[in-house]
């Protein structure tokens, strides 16, 4: 448990030494990301930035990432997708 958190917080670290909003911040998430990315890795991916529970009331809403799909009761989103998405919340920020 002790390494978990060392490593989150060691990423965490390093987005945040990136510059939150940078150009080198974006490319260090949009690496982290595969092809298609579940609404809890996303969160991961941000440092906890963008939560699940946003996501999803964002989707309810229309305003989420545009491309999404469904595996049973996970729903994901395209990289490009999730990228988009994540410009655009921070640009708001």
């Amino acid at each position: 448990m002790q390494q978990y958190w060392q490593r989150n917080f060691e990423r965490s670290e390093r987005l945040i030494n990136h510059g939150i909003g940078t150009e080198a911040f974006f490319r260090s998430i949009e690496q982290e990301l595969p092809p298609v990315v579940s609404r809890a890795e996303l969160a991961k991916a941000t440092g906890g930035l963008i939560s699940a529970k946003t996501l999803s009331n964002e989707d309810a809403l229309h305003k989420g990432p545009a491309e999404r799909v469904r595996a049973g009761s996970k729903i994901g989103y395209t990289r490009a997708s999730a990228m988009a998405y994540i410009r655009k919340k921070f640009q708001l920020l």
